[in-house]
C-alpha cells in the first residue's frame, strides 16, 4: 500500500470511528441520566444534543485513535472548531438554558488556562484574556502571510473559529466561555460497551455483557434511522427503558432474536453458486433468485450469530434442518411421482412451485424453531442454505442433473 493509499485508509477509519463514537456516547449519555423527560439526537445542533430538565447540552467529541492522543491546548484544533460549531448555533439556543461540551478522550495541558473548563464553577477571566490572544494571533499570521503572497497561509485548521470567536462582543465572549465544560479522560470507543454494562446496575453482573451487546445494536440501528429519516430525530430515555426491560425480559427467557429481519445483504455479497443452479433447473425468475440471495444471507448470518454466542445452539439449528427436509420431502417425493414420464417443462414449472412453496407458505406451515420466533426469514432462508448443500432441491431431478454438471 502506497503512503498516499495507507493516509486515505488511516483518515477514512478515523471519520467512521469518530461517527460510531458520537453514537454510542449518546446511549451512554442517555443512561446515565435519571430525568424521565431526556431526550437525544447525534447530528443535530452538535455531534450529540441532550434536552433535559429544560436545559439543552451541546456536545463536541473528539475522539483520537492514536494510542497516546495528544493533551487539549489553546492551540489545539478541536478547541477551536468546537467554538466554531457552538457559535454558529448561537442565534437558535437561548445561552443560559445551554451548556457546551467538549469531549476529549485525552487530558487538558498541564498549566494550561484551559483547566478552568474542567468545572462550570470555576473563574474563566484568564481564560477569556488568552482565548483572544490566541484568536488574534491566528488571524494576524494569516494576514501577513497573506500580504507577503506567501502560497500556503498557516492555521487553516483554526482560523475559522479564531475569526468567528472575535467577531463576537465582549459580552457574548464573557457568556459563551461561561457555559464550556471540557470533559477529560472520556472512554474511547472501544470501551464504551463496558461502561454501558457497568451502568447497568438493575442486571445481575453475569448476564451484563449481554444486555450491552444488545442494547448498542439496539441503539445502532436507532441512529441509522433518525439519520435517513424513518424515526424521529430524537431517542428519548422512556424508549430506551422499554427496550432495556425487553432485552432483560429476552434473555431470561432464553427467546430467539431475529437480528437480521429488517437487514439485507451486503451489494457485494456473492452467495454460492449452487443456489442460482438450483433455481435455473427450474427455470426460476430473477425475482426468485432475488429473495433467495436475501433470505440465504439472513439465515446463514442468522445460524453463525446464534452458534457463537452459544454453541449449543448447532444441536438446535441441526435438528430443525431435519424437520424442514422432512416437510421437504413430503412435497418433493409426491412431485416426482407425478412428474414420472411427463416431459422437462412440466418438470421445472412442479419444481418451480416447490421453490415458491418455501417461500410464502413454508414459514407458515413448518411449526418455527423456538416457540416465540415468528420471522419468516430464517425458514425461507434454511432452505436455501440446505439447497446449496443439495440435502434439498426444486427440480424432480435435481441431484442427477447438478451432478452431471460438476
Amino acid at each position: 500500500m502506497s503512503g498516499h493509499s495507507a493516509t486515505k485508509s488511516h483518515s477514512a477509519e478515523a471519520a467512521a470511528l469518530g461517527f460510531y463514537y458520537q453514537t454510542f456516547f449518546a446511549l451512554l449519555t442517555l443512561l446515565r441520566r435519571d430525568t424521565d423527560d431526556a431526550v437525544i439526537g447525534v447530528e443535530q445542533l452538535d455531534d450529540v444534543v441532550l434536552n433535559a430538565d429544560g436545559q439543552t447540552l451541546l456536545f463536541q467529541l473528539k475522539h483520537s485513535i492514536r494510542a497516546v492522543p495528544p493533551p487539549v491546548t489553546l492551540k489545539s484544533r478541536a478547541l477551536w472548531s468546537s467554538l466554531k460549531a457552538w457559535i454558529d448555533a448561537l442565534p437558535t439556543l437561548t445561552l443560559s438554558e445551554t451548556t457546551f461540551h467538549l469531549v476529549a478522550v485525552t487530558g487538558i495541558q498541564n498549566g494550561s488556562p484551559l483547566t478552568a473548563l474542567a468545572s462550570l464553577d470555576a473563574n474563566r477571566d484568564e481564560l477569556l484574556k488568552e482565548l483572544i490572544k490566541e484568536a488574534r494571533y491566528v488571524v494576524n499570521a494569516r494576514t501577513e502571510a497573506a500580504i507577503k503572497n506567501k502560497k500556503d497561509l498557516p492555521h487553516a485548521d483554526r482560523v475559522d473559529g479564531c475569526e468567528a470567536f472575535l467577531a463576537l462582543s465582549e459580552t457574548e465572549r464573557r457568556n459563551l466561555v461561561r457555559r464550556i465544560v471540557i470533559m477529560q479522560d472520556t472512554a474511547t470507543i472501544g470501551e464504551i460497551e463496558h461502561h454501558v454494562a457497568k451502568n447497568l446496575q438493575i442486571v445481575p453482573p453475569e448476564q451484563r455483557p449481554e444486555v450491552a451487546r444488545r442494547l448498542v445494536e439496539w441503539w445502532d440501528r436507532q441512529v441509522v434511522y433518525s439519520l435517513c429519516g424513518r424515526r424521529h430525530r430524537f431517542i428519548s430515555r422512556a424508549e430506551l427503558q422499554v427496550q432495556l426491560s425487553a432485552i432483560i425480559g429476552d434473555i431470561e427467557r432464553g427467546k430467539l432474536l431475529a437480528d437480521f429481519e429488517t437487514i439485507s445483504e451486503p451489494e457485494n455479497y456473492q452467495p454460492d453458486g449452487m443456489l442460482a443452479r438450483q433455481i435455473r433447473l427450474v427455470l426460476g425468475r430473477k425475482s426468485d433468485l432475488s429473495k433467495a440471495i436475501r433470505e440465504e444471507w439472513r439465515a446463514r448470518e442468522q445460524r453463525s450469530k446464534w452458534m457463537n454466542e452459544k454453541p449449543s445452539m448447532a444441536t438446535v439449528i441441526g435438528e430443525y434442518d431435519l424437520i424442514l427436509q422432512e416437510y421437504w420431502l413430503d412435497r418433493h417425493s409426491r412431485m416426482v411421482e407425478d412428474c414420472d414420464g411427463v416431459e422437462d417443462g412440466e418438470k421445472c414449472a412442479s419444481g418451480l412451485n416447490i421453490l415458491r412453496w418455501t417461500h410464502d407458505e413454508a414459514p407458515t406451515v413448518v411449526r418455527p424453531i423456538a416457540a416465540e420466533w415468528t420471522a419468516p426469514y430464517y425458514v425461507r432462508g434454511s432452505y436455501q442454505v440446505l439447497a446449496i448443500n443439495l440435502d434439498v432441491g426444486w427440480h424432480p431431478d435435481y441431484l442427477r442433473l447438478l451432478g452431471e454438471d460438476e
